[in-house]
């Protein structure tokens, strides 16, 4: 049966957005401490990220290999919250961290720091947090991913800021093997740099499986002995440097290739509201004993919309013999037929279903909500075509009279499209119902 995926969405919006002095903010650090009178100055810049709603992990306009890590696309909400538009640079790391020995070479000032572990991470947040009086942190990777697809401006791009790797992010093929400055591609819809290559950058989070909810700011397992990074970075192909591509390693991993960047959520931002209660995501209706399973479908009028109906639910429904085996799909149906079997299912589970339009399920299958219907896959058992099912039930029909002489009942359709032998247009298609939302 289908599985459950996903597409973006047009965000929404906290509205109103605060002033222009809020939807950028300088941050200074002072090299030797902040009532230092002989320190060097470095600045950077936290933008901020409107809240709102996305679809999160694996959806179209990522790469098309099947990546497990990056499934199922899932809807995510997001509170308000800043994020810096470059990744900690060297000489902002030991203006931090005055003494720290790292590995990672010293002489290039506005190069991502590398080589540092996601525990170091938390040290530098600490003392961030006490040089500037902010509560800095690292992005979760929800934050992450909504940042880098551009937030609620969001284009929908395979990378962060564009469809071509090498215009927005240092990566294997333009890298030479090693880091660049910041700030030297094209960024994103929201400012935002080298979110794609350069240094791959620790989230907060722990790793593990997605999972479908409409928590807001959600923030991964409670558990998990590995930390995610996001991002790509100078090693990696095209391939494996798209959005939704998740690393994962141990907290106290330090590589060239992993680096970092801030975030931060302003205490009492006056645009953190609660979070509009959505439907959700799936849900299971019960049919004669079956389970159903259906999944949300946002669009201007919202639906659910449920997998692919097996001949073993049509045969209980309909009280035919199902023409194939019954943990198939269930297809060559008319129209007539199909409309009859969502008025059944609606007078037992007393709530209107309808039979779903092409419209809704292509839409559905565009926004990865659910797969296509792949007839060699589901019926690789199936021996028979439509047009051979349908001229088997008419068959039944007329030999019904004859057989039920001797006991022996057939199915006998009574829809004048099949008796007319008259090839619908739908029967091809999986039947699939639909519950409308107001």
């Amino acid at each position: 049966m289908s599985g459950i995926m996903a597409y973006p969405l047009h965000a929404r919006r906290h509205k109103p957005a605060v002033p222009d002095s809020l939807q950028r903010i300088v941050v200074t650090v002072i090299e030797n401490g902040r009532d230092s009178t002989n320190g060097r100055n470095f600045s950077f810049t936290m933008q901020r990220v409107e809240g709102g709603s996305f679809m999160m992990g694996a959806t179209s306009e990522q790469y098309d290999r099947d990546i497990y890590t990056d499934k199922p696309a899932h809807l995510v909400f997001l509170s308000p919250f800043y994020i810096a538009t470059t990744e900690v640079t060297n000489a902002l790391w030991h203006a931090v961290m005055p003494g720290w020995d790292t590995i990672g070479p010293k002489g290039y000032p506005t190069n991502p720091i590398n080589y540092i572990s996601w525990n170091e991470c938390q040290e530098f947040v600490r003392r961030l947090d006490s040089i500037t009086g902010l509560p800095f942190r690292l992005p979760t990777e929800a934050e992450w991913e909504y940042a880098a697809r551009g937030g609620a401006g969001s284009r929908h791009y395979r990378f962060a800021g564009g469809n071509e790797a090498d215009s927005v992010g240092w990566i294997y093929s333009s890298s030479g093997n090693w880091t660049h400055p910041v700030a030297r591609k094209q960024p994103n819809e929201l400012g935002l740099f080298d979110m794609t290559g350069n240094v791959s950058e620790w989230c907060q989070d722990r790793f593990g499986a997605y999972q479908l909810s409409t928590t807001p700011d959600p923030y991964g397992p409670d558990t998990g002995s590995y930390r995610v990074a996001r991002g790509g970075s100078y090693d990696e192909c095209s391939a494996n440097s798209h959005i939704s591509v998740r690393r994962w390693y141990k907290p106290e991993t330090a590589a060239g290739y992993i680096g970092f960047r801030v975030a931060l959520t302003l205490p009492g931002d006056p645009m953190i509201q609660p979070v509009p209660e959505e439907p959700p995501l799936t849900r299971s209706v019960r049919i004669k004993g079956k389970k159903l399973q259906f999944v949300y479908v946002p669009a201007g009028q919202p639906y659910y919309i449920s997998e692919e109906v097996e001949c073993a639910l049509w045969r209980k429904i309909m009280h035919v013999d199902a023409p194939n085996r019954l943990r198939n799909v269930a297809v060559g149906m008319s129209r007539v037929e199909r409309v009859r079997f969502a008025e059944y299912c609606s007078r037992e589970v007393k709530e209107a279903m309808y039979v779903a339009t092409p419209e809704q399920t292509v839409a559905a299958e565009q926004q990865h909500l659910i797969e296509p219907f792949l007839p060699e896959e589901k019926h690789k058992y199936k021996k028979k075509s439509v047009r051979q099912i349908q001229r088997q039930r008419r068959l039944a029909g007329k030999l019904s009279p004859l057989t039920e002489l001797v006991g022996f009942r057939l199915p006998k359709p009574d829809d004048p499209v099949l008796l007319q032998f008259k090839q619908d247009a739908d029967d091809s298609r999986p039947l699939r119902l639909v519950i409308r939302l107001q």
